[in-house]
């Protein structure tokens, strides 16, 4: 069964806290108390596209503001038949969305064609990893649908939507982190949490500089995270001499679709350096 987003946020907020308490009760005794924070992780990229009709031209508006993806890249976007759930073909496509160096896309974009009936009833806005030029058929690596959204029953002439993971197990991850600096001993410590990962998928995670809304590069690459057969992974990352702990403001956690060796290439993002779950730190 599918738990609400809310109810779902509120259960990973409570096992962080869990976490904190027993660290804290276990710890040796120290003349310095460690830093403790946890961190929600939740899906990349989100945000809201509303559409709009025009009765003039026949074509559909969209206006995206979201954020989260894979800085400086472009993405192909389409109204397709079917639902997030079950899929179908692409009915209305549009131009390709750029997201900037932060990783954030604030765009109008109208469709490539004309929609004289307004918004297809029974269908849904996808957004893919790859721009429409390595697109590739579905199934393909560039074809991933990487954020989706339900258009609402009887919305034809406009709708808002709120763009998230894929409901299928592998597409749909959440996580959390904790993170422990401990100013006597000049540790950080990393805890790192997920599930809903595709099975024994091999992921690269980091403590990134600036935050999920405007992304930076890496500040501590943590350790590799590996999904067991049931998509859940957790790994601890230890980092020594670090001179202090979380700011108040400017770090946030990363997890990468694909695996250290697969993010980069010539330095460069690939398409599997896509961020799949991300949370800011509070200091």
């Amino acid at each position: 069964m599918k738990l609400p987003r809310v109810l779902t946020r509120a259960l990973a907020l409570a096992a962080i806290a869990t976490v904190a308490a027993c660290s804290s009760s276990s710890s040796p005794s120290s003349s310095s108390v460690p830093t403790k924070v946890g961190v929600v992780l939740d899906h990349a990229p989100v945000g809201t596209v509303s559409l709009s009709w025009s009765a003039t031209t026949k074509t559909i508006t969209a206006n995206f503001n979201m954020h989260g993806f894979t800085p400086d890249t472009s993405h192909a976007v389409h109204i397709h038949h079917g639902s997030c759930a079950n899929q179908g073909n692409v009915v209305i496509p549009f131009p390709d969305i750029s997201a900037g160096t932060g990783g954030a896309v604030k765009a109008s974009l109208t469709s490539s064609v004309t929609a004289p009936g307004g918004i297809p009833a029974g269908s849904y806005l996808n957004v893919h990893l790859a721009p429409s030029a390595q697109l590739g058929k579905p199934g393909s690596l560039g074809f991933t649908p990487i954020a989706c959204a339900d258009v609402p029953s009887g919305s034809t002439t406009s709708a808002t939507l709120t763009m998230q993971a894929l409901p299928q197990a592998g597409q749909h991850p959440s996580g959390a982190a904790h993170v422990s600096y401990d100013a006597a001993t000049k540790t950080l410590t990393v805890l790192l949490t997920a599930t809903g990962l595709a099975p024994s998928s091999v992921h690269a995670a980091h403590i990134h500089l600036g935050s999920c809304q405007t992304q930076g590069p890496v500040k501590y690459p943590l350790n590799t995270m590996t999904a067991n057969a049931s998509g859940s992974a957790s790994v601890t990352t230890v980092f020594k001499k670090v001179a202090s702990g979380p700011p108040t403001t400017g770090w946030y956690v990363n997890l990468h679709m694909g695996s250290p060796s697969q993010i980069l290439s010539s330095g460069k993002p690939t398409l599997l350096f896509a961020p799949i779950l991300c949370g800011n730190v509070p200091g």
